[in-house]
């Protein structure tokens, strides 16, 4: 992807929890990309991301190696957090 200054390599719940936590933090970043197997884990800290009304950085769940989690539509739920309306679906 162009544009990115840093990655960082999760290997399980915890230290992806971590990281996010310190990118939320960071006024530095727009966008965070997340696979979507480790937001599933994460929606409480997500959740509370989205009622901060922060508009930056947007999270955005990503399928992984093994492809998207069954039933997501991370889009329209990245969408919905940013935009802060419900979205028919």
């Amino acid at each position: 992807l162009g544009g990115v200054a840093e990655t960082i390599r999760c290997e399980n719940d915890a230290s992806a929890e971590a990281a996010l936590k310190e990118l939320l933090m960071e006024e530095s970043v727009g966008i965070v990309l997340i696979q979507d197997r480790y937001a599933r884990s994460l929606t409480p800290l997500l959740d509370e991301h989205g009622r901060s009304h922060q508009v930056y950085p947007v999270v955005v769940e990503i399928p992984g190696p093994q492809g998207p989690v069954k039933g997501a539509d991370t889009i329209t739920e990245a969408i919905r957090r940013v935009a802060g309306r419900g979205i028919q679906g």
